[in-house]
């Protein structure tokens, strides 16, 4: 019974479901990423109880979401990812209601995040006016890879004797508007020891590549990581890859940013990936002009709104 209700919400939301795929601007492909993406994964999640339903003036709204087990226990604050509301009527103020329920019977006193694109806007204010705070907008800007052409540079595979001098540099190149540093409910010191460790465990393993320059004279003072999602490719029929993060010193590293974002196209490339995804905070200007300049373009944009009672 709940399967067949979850089937006809996403049947009825599927407007707005689409545009939660990573890659729903590609228009050739987008039934297949919404397939493999969105559809396939609210039914596993239903499979694995990861959802609240409640009712409301006879209509049901169900929410999906997952316990974060690594992020609460380095933020020391439990942590929540809420990942799709769905729902079959358009009833702003039954909405409402759902959204206090769930925040009232699973959420309590935790803190949650949900990453939902600018075209579920229906959505987004209902979750405002339930105090879910906006703390960063982001941009996915994607690069088509076999029509690349750009200068050569210089560059290496991190090696985990970059590690301490990596942490230091992501560290100390702080973006105040991303999410870890723009939220009020996380701790900045935290936040900063947040990126030293991602870019340790990115060089241990968890990325695919990390770059970082090898030019005479020039230090390894920044670094991009890349994961490659091959297993994605066959389901979605669009060989993508991703940018992921990255850190340059303005001191040592001056005008790497571009050129590391060229290197690691050209590798991406060499391992077979058509397309090269990149998301940056709305806010860091100078990126998204350094990736226009380089030829990328803009797929889509969603929003991270978070929430912790206060």
């Amino acid at each position: 019974m709940i399967k067949e209700i979850i089937e006809r919400q996403i049947e009825f939301r599927k407007n707005e479901l689409l545009h939660y795929s990573p890659t729903s601007f590609f228009r050739n492909t987008i039934e297949k990423s919404f397939e493999y993406f969105v559809k396939n994964d609210i039914l596993l999640k239903m499979n694995e109880g990861k959802l609240y339903s409640v009712d409301v003036e006879g209509h049901t709204y169900n929410f999906f979401y997952e316990f974060l087990e690594w992020d609460s226990d380095f933020f020391k604050m439990p942590t929540l990812k809420l990942t799709y509301i769905l729902f079959n009527e358009t009833n702003y103020d039954n909405l409402l209601k759902a959204i206090l329920a769930f925040k009232e019977n699973v959420v309590k006193d935790n803190y949650i995040f949900i990453e939902i694109p600018s075209e579920d806007i229906f959505v987004i204010q209902a979750l405002n006016e339930n105090m879910f705070r906006l703390v960063e907008t982001r941009m996915t800007y994607y690069l088509e890879l076999n029509k690349f052409e750009n200068n050569r540079y210089a560059v290496r595979e991190a090696q985990e004797s970059d590690i301490t001098n990596l942490k230091r540099v992501s560290s100390e190149m702080v973006n105040p508007f991303d999410r870890f540093h723009a939220d009020v409910c996380l701790d900045p010191v935290i936040a900063d020891s947040f990126l030293g460790v991602f870019a340790e465990e990115s060089v241990k393993g968890f990325a695919d590549y990390v770059m970082v320059p090898n030019e005479e004279g020039v230090p390894a003072d920044s670094f991009l990581t890349a994961k490659y999602y091959k297993n994605w490719w066959d389901h979605i029929d669009t060989k993508v890859s991703k940018m992921v993060l990255s850190a340059v010193s303005s001191k040592t590293n001056q005008g790497w940013y571009v050129k590391l974002i060229s290197e690691m196209a050209y590798h991406l490339r060499e391992q077979g990936a058509e397309f090269a995804l990149m998301h940056p905070a709305s806010t860091n200007k100078a990126v998204i002009h350094s990736y226009e300049k380089l030829g990328c373009k803009l797929g889509k944009v969603s929003h991270i709104l978070t929430y912790k009672q206060r």
